[in-house]
Order: C-alpha cells, then structure tokens, then sequence
C-alpha cells in the first residue's frame, strides 16, 4: 500500500508541475500580447502603421464591392486622413503613409466620378496627395480591374499534383541557396491573405552554415538533417498590429498562412523545405527572440529549414486520411427543409 500511495502522490504532483507550467507560459503569453496590442489608441508606430492599414483597407474593401454607395465611408476616411496626418508629422512618408494617401485619392476619385457628397474631405485628401509627390510607383492603392479568364490564366496548374509533389525534405545537397530565390519566395509568402491587410509577418532568413546552427541549437527536431540545411527561416509576426480582445490568437492564424505560402513557395522555386515547429517553452522563446534579435513585439510562429534537394532521397510517406473523414460537404443546419 505505501508503494501505490507514493507513486499516485508522485503522479498527482507531476500532473500539479504541468498544470503550472501551462498556466505560466499561458500567462506570459498574455503579457505579451496585453504589452504589445493597441487595445486603445495605437501609440507605437507599429501599431500606427497598422490603423491606417486597417482604415485603407475598409475604403479599398468597400471600392470592389459591386455596387459602392457614393459617399460611403466618409468618418472612416476622415480618420485615416487625420491618422494618416499625424503618422507624417511624427515620422514623415513611408511605404505605409503613401498606400494610406493612395487609398484615400482613389476614394475621392471614385465620389467626384459618382457624385458622393464628401465636402471638405476632398479637399483634405488632395493636400495629403501633395505631401507624397515623389511617391514610389509600385505603391498603389484603391481597386485594381481583373478579369476570371486573366486569373484563370496566370494560375493556371494542377494544383493537386503540385500539392501532392510537395514532401517535408530531410536530404539536402551541399550547394547554396540562391539570393533571387529566397527573395522570390518571400515575395510570393507576402501574397498571403492577413486580416484586414494588416501584413503582420516578417521572415528572418539565414544561409550561412555557422548562423543555421547557432539559430537552430534552441530547436528540438532537426536531428540527423539539420546540419545539412541550406537554409532557415525564422516566421514571425508582431503583436502591435492588433486592437482588439477577439484578436488575441490572429497572429497565429496570419503568421500560420504566411509560413505556408512560404513553404509552398520553397517548393515552387525547386528546393525542399521542412517546417521545424516552434512549440517550446517561455525561457526557450525569450532566449531565442534576443539571440537573433526579434523584438519582444513579435511572435515567433514556426522555422523553416530548406535548400536544394539531391537527385534521389527517401521522404516519409505521410498517408493522409481518407476524404470523407475531412471533407464535410453541405452538413445540416438547425431550420433547414429536407430535400
């Protein structure tokens, strides 16, 4: 009796550390998220960038609808102008003021085309326009004309053969990783959707050998492959684009999709890849962040090693599960008629 009444104390104990361990590393998560998030006025300018993406986002959205309601949006677009003012004067034109003053002249396009009765905001919008008179030409902003058969064509692929030739890659060749590949991938993994097109996710990318392996030493997975990577990917994103308690887990879900675009771009350019997942603890993350140099602000999402592939190499075979345990097509809903 002693022997079974120590071991269900020790049991009980190893269950109360857990517990613990859980709630502390929930807890400074939360810390984290309650520093970083703007859930008042955006006071850093992270969190400033991220309003006036926000408020650009709301007219763009509302400018591809079919049918847009001239005058539509006018207190929205008020405060994205004065945000937008304030976000100059405080640290003058950047990428994010010139997409905010784009959006906002494509707006005051559309109501002088239409009719929309925005008064004095026109011409507030056009004394914005003038502060970014040697604005970059790639920055745009508003609504763009597509066409199906134009999208249809560019995206043109078996996707499912694409998908089903993509494997987690555990052999790599020694050769280097090319520049133009890792900055055509990126590129590509900033095609991710993000909510509101907040663009919340960084990639912190190393090709030297030395450099994988210091970043990689706070990872548990890469055994037996990570010493032949040529390449890592550290996925992030920052915690100050949020404003809202409902948000509280949409840097895991943004930071999620962008590391998977990445992934697929990897793919795309002909190299392997392996996500090498960042489930790990408080000190481990707190270490790691401050080694590489990632703000506090930032969540670290995933890592990604990758690099060119041999000729031949084995990869496990990952059988997925059958469709109809996935797939719930057109389940019933509380209401609805049979039939």
């Amino acid at each position: 009796m002693p022997a079974k009444s120590d071991r269900l104390l020790s049991e009980l104990l190893a269950a109360l550390r857990r517990r613990t361990a859980l709630m502390r590393n929930v807890a400074y998560d939360t810390r984290r998220f309650l520093r970083a998030a703007y859930l008042g006025d955006a006071r850093s300018r992270e969190s400033r960038k991220a309003q006036i993406h926000l408020q650009a986002h709301f007219l763009e959205h509302g400018l591809s609808l079919r049918a847009p309601r001239p005058g539509f949006g006018r207190d929205r677009a008020a405060e994205l102008c004065a945000a937008t003012e304030h976000y100059i004067a405080d640290y003058g034109v950047d990428a994010s003021a010139e997409i905010a003053v784009k959006a906002l002249a494509a707006y005051a396009a559309f109501n002088a085309e239409s009719g929309g009765a925005i008064g004095a905001l026109a011409g507030t919008i056009a004394a914005l326009g003038t502060r970014i008179e040697r604005a970059r030409a790639e920055l745009l902003g508003g609504t763009e004309e597509v066409t199906a058969e134009g999208i249809r064509q560019q995206a043109a692929m078996d996707f499912l053969r694409f998908m089903e030739a993509r494997h987690s890659v555990r052999n790599y060749a020694d050769r280097p990783v090319e520049r133009d590949a890792i900055e055509r991938a990126v590129r590509a993994a900033q095609q991710t959707p993000s909510s509101c097109n907040r663009q919340t996710c960084r990639a912190y990318v190393f090709t030297a050998k030395d450099d994988i392996a210091r970043v990689l030493a706070f990872q548990q997975g890469h055994r037996g492959f990570g010493d032949q990577l040529g390449g890592l990917a550290v996925v992030t994103s920052d915690l100050r684009h949020w404003n809202a308690v409902g948000e509280r887990y949409q840097g895991w879900i943004d930071g999620g999709m962008f590391a998977m675009t990445l992934a697929l771009a990897l793919h795309a350019e002909g190299l392997g890849a392996c996500m090498l997942n960042w489930s790990t603890t408080a000190d481990i993350d707190r270490a790691m962040r401050a080694f590489v140099g990632i703000p506090d602000e930032e969540l670290v999402i995933t890592m990604i090693g990758f690099g060119h592939m041999p000729e031949r190499f084995k990869v496990p075979r990952s059988q997925r599960k059958p469709l109809d345990e996935v797939l719930r097509l057109a389940p019933p809903l509380p209401g609805r008629a049979n039939g």
